[in-house]
Formats: C-alpha cells, sequence, structure tokens
C-alpha cells in the first residue's frame, strides 16, 4: 500500500509540475522585442601600436575610444571615436595616403570578412571625406563596388553610412574597425600608429532594421494610379459628364491605429471606394501574436492546465481516504 501510495504521489507532483508549467508558458508576457538603436563598443586608453614593430606607442589621434552600428531610413551607420580626434578635412596628418580607415564586416554570419569599408581623407579634392565599400557575396562571384558617406564632427566622431543594399540586405553584421595613422608625413619611412576595436575578432552580431514604407494601395475601380507629378486630366470644353455609377452603400470606415510599426515587406490592402484603408500584415506577419498566441488559445491552455493541476492534486490524495470520501 505504500509503495501504491508512492506511485501515486510521484505521479501527481508529475502533472503538478507539467500543468505548472503549461500556465505558466501561456500567461508570462512576450520577450522584449531587439532594440534598435545603436550597438555600442569601448576600448581602453593607452593600446596604440608601432604597425611596422608591434612597439606600444602614444598617439590620442590613433587611439579608438568607441564605436557603434546603428540602422534606419538612412541606411547602415557606422561610427567611432578617438582619444583626441583629428579632423580628416583640416589635419596634415590625414592628407598622407598612409592615414586611413577601414571597416571588416561580416554580413553573412559565417565568421568570414564579407565587406571591406575605407575611408580617408580626399586628397583630390582637399577637404573633403572619402570612402567605399566592397562586397564579395560569395566564391566566384565579383566583388561588387559602392560608394559610401563619410563624415566628422568633433562631438559624435568619424562617422560612415553605407546602403543596406550593398552589404546584400543583411539582417545583422559582425564588425570591426581599425586605423591607422602617420605620425610623421615629411618622414621617408614614417612611424604608423594603428589601433583596433576590437583587439581580438569581429563584434557582433548587430541587428540591422531598416523600415520599409508600406504599399499604396491601388485606385479604386481598378483604374491605373496617376503618374507622379502628373496634372489630372480636364474635360474637354461642352463634354457630356459620364453618369454616376449607381449608388453603393458608403463603407465602413478605417480604424484608426496607433503609428504603423515599420514592415520588413509591404503588405496588401484592398481597395473600396472610400479612402483606401492601412495596410493590413498577413497573417501570422504580427510578431506579438508570434510570440504569444492568439487570446483565446491562450485561456485555453491556461483552462487545460488547471485541470490538470486538480488531476494531479487528486491521484496524490491516498487511496484509503479516497475510498472513506466515497
Amino acid at each position: 500500500m505504500r509503495r501504491m501510495f508512492r506511485l501515486d504521489l510521484a505521479a501527481g507532483l508529475a502533472l503538478s509540475v507539467a500543468a505548472l508549467i503549461n500556465a505558466a508558458g501561456f500567461v508570462a508576457p512576450p520577450p522584449a522585442m531587439a532594440d534598435s538603436g545603436p550597438a555600442a563598443l569601448t576600448d581602453p586608453v593607452g593600446d596604440v601600436i608601432n604597425r611596422d614593430t608591434n612597439a606600444k606607442m602614444q598617439s590620442g589621434t590613433t587611439d579608438i575610444v568607441a564605436a557603434t552600428v546603428d540602422s534606419g531610413a538612412q541606411g547602415i551607420v557606422l561610427t567611432f571615436k578617438t582619444q583626441a580626434m583629428g579632423d580628416p578635412t583640416t589635419d596634415p596628418n590625414w592628407a598622407s595616403p598612409n592615414t586611413f580607415v577601414s571597416w571588416q564586416v561580416d554580413s553573412n554570419g559565417d565568421g568570414k570578412v564579407d565587406d571591406l569599408i575605407r575611408y580617408s581623407a580626399d586628397r583630390a579634392t582637399p577637404g573633403g571625406i572619402v570612402s567605399d565599400l566592397t562586397h564579395w557575396s560569395g566564391p566566384g562571384v565579383p566583388a561588387k563596388h559602392c560608394d559610401a558617406t563619410g563624415t566628422f564632427d568633433a562631438a559624435t566622431g568619424y562617422s560612415l553610412t553605407v546602403a543596406p543594399a550593398c552589404m546584400g540586405n543583411p539582417a545583422s553584421i559582425s564588425y570591426r574597425v581599425q586605423l591607422t595613422y602617420d605620425t610623421s608625413p615629411a618622414s621617408p619611412k614614417p612611424p604608423l600608429a594603428f589601433d583596433v576595436l576590437p583587439d581580438q575578432g569581429l563584434a557582433g552580431p548587430v541587428p540591422i532594421f531598416i523600415p520599409t514604407a508600406p504599399a499604396v494601395a491601388p485606385p479604386a475601380g481598378g483604374a491605373p494610379a496617376p503618374a507622379a507629378g502628373a496634372t489630372p486630366p480636364t474635360a474637354a470644353a461642352g463634354a457630356t459628364p459620364a453618369p454616376k455609377p449607381g449608388a453603393k452603400p458608403p463603407a465602413k470606415p478605417a480604424t484608426k491605429s496607433s503609428a504603423p510599426a515599420p514592415v520588413r515587406s509591404p503588405a496588401s490592402a484592398t481597395p473600396s471606394p472610400a479612402k483606401p484603408a492601412p495596410a493590413v500584415p498577413a497573417t501570422g506577419a504580427d510578431p506579438a501574436l508570434a510570440a504569444t498566441g492568439a487570446s483565446n488559445t491562450r485561456w485555453l491552455a491556461a483552462l487545460g492546465g488547471a485541470f490538470l493541476l486538480l488531476g494531479g492534486l487528486g491521484v496524490m490524495t491516498p487511496a484509503d481516504r479516497r475510498r472513506r470520501t466515497a
């Protein structure tokens, strides 16, 4: 009898634990979505080396102290700061061909560099900054070259903006940034200061979020949309206006929603005689529903967990007590 009671107790405990896990899985709030803000890195001061000898050297204009990756409607933005920033548009050391920045980026998650981005002073036109990107999409595929936009600001640092399409529209990137700085441009063999962040490997992956505009619904009645900038046609003089179509019941106004969240792919919308309603994502596209499930499903699951819990408590009740109760 004692062995049977122990078996009943073990079965009851198992059912109770399963019920609690089942209920918790559906009642718990959904996980937070990843933030699309800049992903920041920091680097200790005083780790600059001589690129040729690997000996440590002092160069505040070379010493990288922070770097960020951001993304949005403007594209992918890579930024870094040094301990004592030199302006590439005016600093004579930046005018040397030995002074330049390079970002190495893994844009497909294989741990290898797929993109090389260079940033330097414009030596053909002093006072400017030039930058470009080279992307390798795979073995045997010719490299793709794109221009990038490089800027400098004493407060925000050295910044470079690239179009996501130039990197193959990545969902995330891993990267490192390195700076080579000519400390004595007039010397025949100048000491080249060098720093890199991170010191080993690549940082990341950093999620990339590029919002896309929702699809524009076609006009009612299947008429082609007017071309951008086109002037609507006017009726010819003396022409008889076309008869109005039969009256239709007014369409229900579209429910106003809060500020629409960016979507990765345009959603279709059904045209109606009234103003086109906002685009509705396809079934299963809502990340909140994907994470939490429909409310009906959640309540049914919680109810099932409650029944499991009651069943477990009943199994744990000793057999002799059940007989007396009966």
